[in-house]
């Protein structure tokens, strides 16, 4: 099951990046997350294209058909999905890559109801503006944010 798979990868990730064993890892990448976001976003990011355009998009139906190539005429293919905000979680991007030649592009989709994240507003001392933080869900790649917390702008 991807689910599963998808899992297993994060907590090797982490064992990888930590030193840890497999059950400290698998508890440590929850820790203060609903287990049920974490695995929805690492399904909404994590699956392999398919290898026909003439089977359903895997990436859950939520892509549009792609456009057809100006250079060679076919027709663009839905490859890879990743983070497409520094601090809207809801905010995707989908990239496109053309089997026929080097071209791509990219869209931004909204996920509502399938963050890559949570923000939340940290006050700050002094009577200071809160400032709005960004947490990235353990296995989820963002471009642009490690994994962890980020101020967002």
């Amino acid at each position: 099951m991807t689910t599963n798979r998808v899992r297993k990868d994060v907590i090797r990730e982490r064992m990888a990046a930590t030193g840890e064993s497999y059950n400290v890892a698998a508890r440590g990448l929850l820790q203060g997350t609903p287990k049920a976001e974490v695995l929805a976003a690492l399904r909404v990011q994590r699956w392999l294209p398919g290898d026909s355009l003439d089977v359903p998009c895997p990436c859950g139906g939520t892509c549009e058909p792609g456009e057809n190539c100006g250079r060679c005429d076919a027709p663009h293919r839905h490859v890879a999905r990743s983070p497409g905000s520094t601090v809207d979680v809801d905010v995707w991007e989908d990239r496109y890559d053309c089997p026929g030649c080097s071209a791509s592009y990219c869209l931004t989709v909204v996920l509502t109801g399938r963050p890559w994240g949570v923000v939340a507003m940290v006050p700050q001392g002094g009577g200071a503006e809160p400032v709005a933080r960004v947490r990235v869900f353990p296995g989820v790649m963002h471009p642009q944010l490690e994994v962890g917390t980020a101020t967002a702008g």
